[in-house]
């Protein structure tokens, strides 16, 4: 099973704009990753966990749909969780 984080980064983002993208990434099973002193939209970018049996392409997928029903131009980058390794 893979974990990924995801961060998607909407261009002249409104915070309704990524409250629609919390529903959409909740639809490919991303949780949003809650950052400390922060409120519930960061400036200028969302991230997010999955952990699935899907592998990275498919999350770059799930992640490009979800940001696309947005309606704006966004970006977004998606990294694999390295597994740590015992001493």
């Amino acid at each position: 099973m893979g974990k990924y984080i995801t961060r998607v980064q909407i261009k002249d983002a409104v915070e309704a704009d990524y409250e629609k993208l919390d529903l959409e990434m909740k639809k490919g099973f991303f949780v949003r990753i809650k950052k400390a002193g922060a409120g519930n939209v960061l400036p200028g970018a969302q991230e997010y966990n999955y952990s699935g049996v899907r592998n990275i392409q498919a999350v770059i997928t799930a992640a490009y749909t979800a940001a696309s029903r947005i309606g704006k131009q966004y970006s977004l980058t998606v990294m694999k969780e390295r597994r740590a390794v015992p001493a």
